[in-house]
Parts: C-alpha cells; structure tokens; sequence
C-alpha cells in the first residue's frame, strides 16, 4: 500500500480564486476561535439534546460543518425538490430495517451544487472517494432516500452511515449547469468531520490529518463498513421476525433450508453443465447477507477448476469441473503485462485460463488442472480498480506506469460471462464511465489524488480538494495525462 507526502499547495480555485492553504488557514482559525468562544461562555450553555431521528440530526447549528451559515440548510431544504423514493410508492419506510429490506436500486439522482472538500493535510486520498460516492447516483440516492423518508430511533449502532448521510446533507441540489454555478461563485469548501470521527470511532485510518493512505484501500474499508452495518441491522431485524414465527411451519421450512445451504466446509451440490457433465458447485455467495451497498456495487465472478481425469472414477462422486461462486464489490485489474493496453484486455486478462501444473487427481496422478474465473452476476455499478502498485523482489513497491485506454461506454463481452442463465441476461450490457480517481507521481511511496466526475448529462468536472473546474467535454477525462494515471473507475450501467 502505497504512502504519499502531500505536495505544495496547488493553484487558485476555479470557482473561489483562493488556495488550498488560504481554505486550511480558515478552517483552523474557525477551529480555535470556536474553541476559545466555547471556553470563554458564562454560563456554559446547555448540551443539546441528542436527536430522536433522521429529522433531528439536521436541525439546527450541529448539523452544519463550520463553514455553513446559520439558517442556510433549513432556507435550502425548503427549495429543493425532494428526494428520489426507492420504495415503489413513494412512502416513508418505518424503519431504517424497513429500509434497508426494500430499497431498490434507482440509477438517476438530482445533480447537486459542486463544492470542494478542504485538504487538512493528505487527506486528499479520502476527499476523492467522498467526491466519487456522492456524484454515485445509487449511493447518492439511497442516503438521500433513507434521510428524508426514515424516521428511526438514534442507536448510534451505524456510525458510518450517519456520517456519509451527514456529508451528503452538506451539498444542496441544483440542476443548473455546473459552469454557471462555477462563475456565480461556490460555497465554501468543507472539512468531513462527521466522516473523521466515524473512523476515529471504528478504531482505523488513526493517523489521519498527517499520513498519506491509499485512495482504494479506503473507499473498501469505507463501503465494506456501510455494508457491515446494514448486514447487523438485517440480522437483527431478521432474527426478531424469525423468532417471532417460530412456530409456524412456514418459518421453520425456511429456517431448515438455510441451514441446509449452510452446511459444514466443502458442502455443495452437482449442476449439470455442457453436455451434460456435472459440476460441483460451492456459494460463498450465498453466505453474503443482500443490502443496498450489494445491490448497487455486489456482483458474483465463478471460478472453474477443471481437473482431467477426475470423471473417471465416478461423475458423481466426483465430476471433472467444480465451481465456486464469489462475491464482489469491485474488480482488480492486473495491468502489469505488457499485452495489457485497455481496460478491455484487462478484463480479458482477469477471465484467461489459468494452467496448474503438477495438480493430483482423485486417482493420484499429477496432471495439467484448468482454472478459469468470469463474471455471473454483474452490479448496475461497476468499480474497476486498476493494479498500478506491485511488488518487486529487487526493487519493493513499484508504480506501473503506462496508459490503459479506458471507453466512454464499456460493452459487456460474451467472454467476460459464465455459460450460465444467470450470467446471459448481462449479454450486451453497456456501462457509462461515471467517475476516475487519478493518482500523481512517479512512485509509489509519493503523490497526490485528484478526480473527474460526471456530474449530469455530459458534463464533467475536474475536482482537485478545494479547486473545480468544468471540462469541455469527455474526451478530457479519456486522453493520457502526463502528470496523473487512472487508478479507480466508476462504470453505471445504461437504461
């Protein structure tokens, strides 16, 4: 994992015309003027109360960073439109359990005013991933969703949720064009308070406002963790429900199932493949608990392994190709090889056959097995995260370097997919590149994190911490840059 120093401050914002030292100047002066105020009050003011629900979390002083006016979000939260529902009706959930077992993905969000994200000292790892979650049009909607239709009894059991619903309450929407909005002037950037102590809390990124970390490293503790809480919200509620139907036969059909699908390790069952030859298969996907992070990110790859001779004993007892299905979030894309120039031929790379030598059959010979793993089940978010950093035995970490071509729009390619039912109603998919998370520098152990995102339509954006600029068009974000290399892409699949 790779460890940067920040570099010098860049130029002057787009939108403000002020630095990234004039905006980390502020937001300390704002700090200990806060702080000396706090001390100096006679008498000190009451604690506010801790807030009931989604509604209370947003009211008043608290719930606005420090560069926020007073009055400022209830006057926003009147004029803005509401937020997309993903519970078919339009209704509010009556729980965040209620939510989180049937929200639906919605691929459209209102596009929000751009502004930037103050850099406290190499933090500008975690402001692209928050800067590329929010222009997420599923995840943007489903905080959104579940702020302005939950009304739940504050537990404080999902730090990282509440904390990612606080930042997107930072940002109004407007669906003006970003380059009109850019010229009447911004709002002031913030700092991701909430964001910070979420992770304080949870006991990681410890050494944040100081230490470089890595952007993908990150983004998957961050998105694993939202994933986490919701899974033990489920869980819960799931048990209570469970055991509230014990005794009726329904319940403990469905209870004997799943314990059935939850057997002892190398439990699994026979699928008939081509021409009729059995595969035994194994799920650990199965054992993933569905939230809305799986349905907006989660896709399944199948591993084949395909061991000559194995059939010979007994197909049954023990068929010549066995299967695993695994989950994932996002796909790691080895680019080393030197055949690899595109974002296609990475893809093509991650499903080639894979020859094991020396491998030894149910009958003890030692023959040539065959793995191969593609793609099932694919997410309508597609994150690509592109293997810039590997390890040499001679020289440690080292960055690759080179130009992967990467489209606009990326077609799914037969190739790519399982022979399964499952995987062919993702025949001829396309995905429409939403974000990219660069990385600058020449080495591993340096640099800085910049991105674009697509805001709306065919607009994009050039967000650097505090600095945002409009790009003329998309072939900006797809040329080669000599000072910055592609490191993370957001794909959203088409409708």
């Amino acid at each position: 994992m790779p460890r940067a120093e920040e570099p010098a401050a860049a130029a002057a914002a787009a939108g403000g015309g002020k630095s990234r030292r004039f905006w980390r100047a502020q937001h300390e002066e704002r700090r200990r003027r806060k702080a000396g105020e706090q001390k100096a009050a006679e008498p000190e003011p009451a604690a506010r109360p801790k807030p009931t629900n989604w509604a209370g979390l947003f009211k008043g002083a608290g719930a606005a960073a420090a560069s926020t006016p007073a009055g400022g979000r209830a006057a926003a939260a009147a004029s803005e439109p509401p937020a997309t529902t993903t519970s078919g009706k339009g209704r509010a959930f009556s729980s965040l359990e209620d939510a989180l077992e049937h929200w639906r993905v919605v691929l459209r969000a209102a596009p929000v005013r751009p502004r930037g994200l103050v850099n406290t000292g190499n933090m500008c790892f975690m402001n692209v991933v928050l800067q590329a979650l929010l222009h997420c049009a599923p995840f943007c909607s489903l905080l959104w969703s579940i702020r302005d239709n939950v009304a739940f009894s504050f537990k404080g059991g999902t730090p990282l949720l509440e904390a990612l619903i606080q930042y997107a309450d930072e940002f109004k929407r407007d669906a003006a064009p970003a380059a009109q909005l850019l010229q009447q002037g911004l709002e002031e950037p913030f700092v991701p308070e909430h964001v910070y102590e979420a992770l304080q809390k949870k006991g990681v990124f410890q050494t944040l406002r100081g230490q470089q970390e890595d952007a993908q490293e990150f983004m998957s503790y961050l998105v694993d963790g939202i994933h986490e809480e919701m899974a033990v919200v489920l869980q819960a509620s799931r048990a209570q429900v469970a055991a509230a139907a014990a005794a009726a036969a329904a319940a403990a059909a469905a209870a004997a199932a799943a314990a059935a699908g939850r057997d002892k390790e190398g439990a699994g069952w026979l699928e008939v493949g081509p021409n009729n030859r059995g595969i035994h298969m194994r799920d650990a996907d199965e054992a993933t608990v569905r939230t809305p992070i799986t349905q907006i990110f989660g896709g399944t790859l199948r591993s084949t392994l395909t061991v000559p001779g194995a059939a010979a004993a007994a197909v049954v007892a023990a068929p010549p190709r066995s299967s695993n299905r695994e989950p994932f979030q996002w796909l790691a894309l080895d680019i080393s090889a030197g055949s690899v120039a595109t974002i296609g031929e990475a893809l093509d790379e991650l499903v080639a056959p894979e020859t094991i030598e020396g491998y030894v059959n149910v009958r003890g010979e030692s023959v040539a097995a065959t793995k191969q793993t593609v793609l099932e089940r694919m997410p309508p978010v597609l994150v690509l995260h592109l293997k810039r950093f590997v390890f040499c035995a001679d020289e440690g970490v080292q960055k690759v370097h080179k130009f992967i071509e990467y489209p606009d729009v990326l077609e799914v390619a037969p190739a790519w997919l399982a022979r399964t039912t499952e995987a062919g109603r993702h025949r001829g998919a396309r995905y429409r590149l939403s974000s990219v998370i660069y990385h600058h520098g020449s080495h591993a152990s340096g640099g800085h994190y910049t991105c674009d995102i697509l805001r709306a339509g065919s607009e994009w954006l050039r967000v650097d911490d505090v600095d945002i600029a409009c790009l003329d068009s998309v072939d900006d974000v797809l040329e080669e840059k000599k000072d910055r290399t592609a490191y993370i892409l957001f794909y959203t699949i088409c409708v």
